[in-house]
């Protein structure tokens, strides 16, 4: 009978995961019910007990997990905040960070530190932790104040200025050599993360337009043109490019891209797709400079344009091509991407959820397969195959919670079936892009139900439930990678290696995330807690911590940011970085309680960290405001577990002018005039130095290819050369195939306005290039 009851009770926190929040709510009561007819053992307390008034005990001692509120977890009430966030400019620059936020931890760690208590341990005095469970606070609710503002733990730069210099010409375009590079450094570091561009009608556009300086361009399409610009400089900067001669270039090419295609009067016209291009693009780019506040507002309104034109559902129009409904949905996926990944950077919820979706996940195939002319593939059993390995069939937004619950019973049996599938079919970035979707995907989840404000009116008990279900889903994800995309394996094969470090880190992130609310004292905050409940917590918090310690494990002992940056995800390096030094730290802070067998290895991670972040800091303003604050809490925190940190650690390495990292990120100076190029450009591919391991040697693989260096003779795809267009006037008649049809997204109807090979004459307002 115990077994039966044992297993129903799984099934039930399986089904839950999957529901609303009143069917969640109304699955956690009945279990909870059982407790009163003998479902646990004599020790659990009764439910007269569970609904003992806070005001008849002298404390919280008499609690089980079952009858803690959910923020007995280091995460607290997640339904209110501490501070007035519209008190100050440094706090409205911050803005409010979730508990998911690595900038709320830090936060946190400063704040119990220079209050000279352990993590965990500061408000148990006043917090009567079973309280609240039915969604009532009163004074049972956290109430302190900060000692320290949030703006104090950030580390972002949203605090830079943004203006548009009077010497920067909209119009105006780099050298061809010049542009080349930044389209082939785009291309291959950012493009497979983030496919919001069809390549090979872009670059076919792209050579024409430096081919025939005469051509008709519309103000969108350079617009999208200087965004990849400025994202390819970013990094061009990071890296130390010799193409990138002024550490502000990316800056300019910002500032061009807002006056072609980001001007006030943007927002009050209707969405269409290469606005949302534009914006997508828009946000990547001040999330590569760490402007997270900007990069957020960036993409919700990518998001909202996106939705205006239903690109989140599926398309079933006869009439539209089938390249050009895959082409959608890669763009859906990677501006829904970008906002997710800022949602785990910010702890905001996103502007979004995966139940307001109903577009397929991207197929892993490449763009120039499903871009061929050819019908022929869109019917094999390849195809058929794809297609269900890119079902999300944990998205169950129009279930019915009857179809939900045949859903969970058949999981098992279906995911098994779905990671052979992906092991069988062949590793490429179309493929990688699916599982870092997936992964998204899963994120979403996570901060939908672990830090959702309604959370509080849950027991803890519901919370490790929420956590362990998490828990296996990462572990199935992470089971169905190829072996080319397994980060865990230590591989010579270089092919892969950015995709294996991009999804490794984020894999790793998402398990911190997940885990975080196990950190802290427990058996302080529930001290009747059950056997099995302090084994979850305890497992709990050590996977979050071996999670940090993973991540920093996968970077090199010796630090080269220019190598980890061409061969990682350059453009949240920080972040990553950031993230797992915190975690590191606040389990110091406890005195490596959870994980002591191995406390000398997360203070050699900590310094491993902190020393990745001193070298980066001479070239990125985030990366030297991490440091600093990573700094000056490690050395405070140190002498919990008897340890000192290095003194070379806590100096710059070289003398940093703030106002000259800051410079590089805002305006371009008054005297800017654009760097002239000629003969040959190498790329960045810095190998001089970084010698982590034989798995993460970047090679002359990551040059980019022939393929990716657009000149004018490059033909991508038979079958896709530059048509003349119908002459009709309303241009309604354009054929699918014709490339100037941008990214082949639209029902080809008034794209010809924008971009127009049939008319030499520019527009009267622009200058000859």
């Amino acid at each position: 009978m115990a077994a039966r009851v044992t297993l129903y009770e799984d099934l039930l926190q399986e089904l839950k995961s999957n529901l609303g929040e009143a069917d969640q709510r109304l699955i956690q009561e009945t279990l909870e019910k059982g407790l009163t007819h003998g479902w646990e053992d004599s020790s659990t307390p009764s439910s007269s007990q569970k609904r003992r008034a806070p005001e008849e005990a002298d404390s919280h001692a008499f609690y089980t997990e079952h009858q803690a509120a959910s923020r007995a977890g280091s995460t607290e009430s997640l339904d209110c905040i501490g501070e007035d966030f519209n008190r100050s400019d440094a706090a409205r620059r911050t803005g409010f960070m979730g508990k998911a936020s690595a900038v709320t931890w830090m936060e946190k760690l400063q704040r119990e530190n220079d209050d000279g208590r352990d993590e965990g341990h500061e408000d148990n005095r006043r917090i009567d932790f079973g309280s609240g469970l039915d969604g009532s606070h009163g004074d049972s609710a956290i109430q302190f104040e900060r000692s320290h503002p949030l703006s104090d733990a950030n580390y972002n730069c949203d605090d830079i200025p943004l203006s548009i210099h009077e010497n920067v010409q909209a119009y105006q375009v780099p050298p061809r050599a010049t542009a080349d590079f930044l389209l082939a450094c785009y291309l291959e570091t950012v493009h497979p993360a983030f496919p919001i561009l069809g390549k090979t009608t872009f670059v076919k556009q792209y050579c024409a337009f430096y081919d025939n300086p005469n051509l008709k361009t519309g103000p969108r399409w350079l617009a999208v043109l200087n965004l990849l610009f400025a994202i390819s400089a970013r990094y061009g900067r990071l890296v130390g490019a010799d193409w990138s001669q002024y550490s502000d270039d990316h800056a300019v090419y910002f500032s061009r891209a807002r006056l072609l295609g980001l001007d006030s009067g943007s927002i009050w016209i209707p969405a269409e797709l290469q606005r949302i291009q534009v914006h997508g693009l828009a946000s990547f780019y001040l999330m590569a400079t760490n402007q997270v506040n900007r990069a957020f507002s960036m993409s919700g309104i990518a998001i909202r344009q996106a939705m205006t034109l239903g690109l989140n559902l599926r398309n079933d129009d006869r009439s539209l091509s089938e390249s050009s409904k895959q082409i959608r949905y890669l763009v859906w996926w990677s501006v829904a991407s970008v906002e997710r990944v800022l949602s785990g950077i910010t702890g905001r919820p996103p502007s979004f959820s995966g139940y307001d979706c109903s577009a397929p996940l991207p197929l892993p195939l490449e763009e120039e397969m499903f871009m061929s002319s050819s019908t022929v593939v869109y019917d094999t059993p390849v195809l058929r195959s794809l297609r269900r390995l890119s079902t999300d069939e944990s998205d169950v937004s129009s279930s019915t919670p009857s179809s939900v619950a045949k859903t969970a019973t058949s999981r098992s049996s279906r995911e098994t079936s779905k990671d052979s599938e992906g092991q069988r079919i062949s590793p490429s970035n179309a493929l990688f892009f699916l599982y870092l979707t997936k992964l998204y995907c899963l994120d979403d989840d996570i901060m939908k139900q672990l830090y959702r404000p309604g959370l509080v009116a849950q027991s803890w008990a519901s919370v490790q439930s929420l956590i362990a279900g998490f828990q296996k889903r990462l572990v199935r994800w992470h089971s169905a990678l190829p072996a080319a995309f397994d980060f865990a394996r230590n591989q010579r094969d270089q092919t892969f290696l950015r995709q294996r470090m991009c999804l490794g880190l984020a894999y790793y992130s998402s398990t911190m995330i997940v885990n975080r609310a196990c950190l802290c004292k427990m058996d302080e905050r529930i001290p009747n807690e059950t056997k099995s409940g302090k084994e979850a917590d305890r497992a709990n918090a050590q996977s979050y911590v071996h999670a940090a310690k993973c991540l920093i494990d996968l970077l090199p002992d010796e630090p080269n940011p220019a190598g980890l940056y061409a061969t990682s995800p350059w453009w949240n390096m920080v972040h990553h970085l950031m993230q797992a030094a915190t975690v590191l730290m606040l389990e110091i802070s406890l005195r490596a309680t959870h994980c002591p067998d191995i406390s000398d290895q997360l203070f050699t991670a900590a310094q491993k960290a902190l020393a990745w972040l001193q070298r980066m800091a001479s070239d990125d303003m985030a990366a030297f405001r991490a440091w600093r604050l990573s700094s000056e809490v490690l050395q405070k925190i140190a002498s919990k577990i008897g340890r000192t940190v290095d003194d070379r650690l806590t100096r710059p390495l070289q003398a940093v002018d703030e106002d000259v990292l800051m410079q590089g990120l805002s305006t371009p100076p008054s005297d800017y005039t654009m760097p002239a190029t000629s003969g040959s450009m190498p790329m960045p591919v810095p190998t001089s130095g970084y010698t982590p391991t034989s798995g993460y040697m970047p090679t002359s693989g990551y040059m980019p290819t022939s393929g990716y260096m657009p000149t004018s003779s490059y033909m991508p795809t038979p079958g896709y050369m530059p048509t003349t267009p119908s002459s009709n006037s309303d241009n309604t008649t354009h054929q699918p195939n014709t490339a100037w049809d941008f990214l082949m997204l639209n029902s080809y109807d008034n794209y010809l306005e924008d971009f127009d090979p049939t008319n030499p004459q520019p527009p009267s307002t622009q200058p000859q290039w």
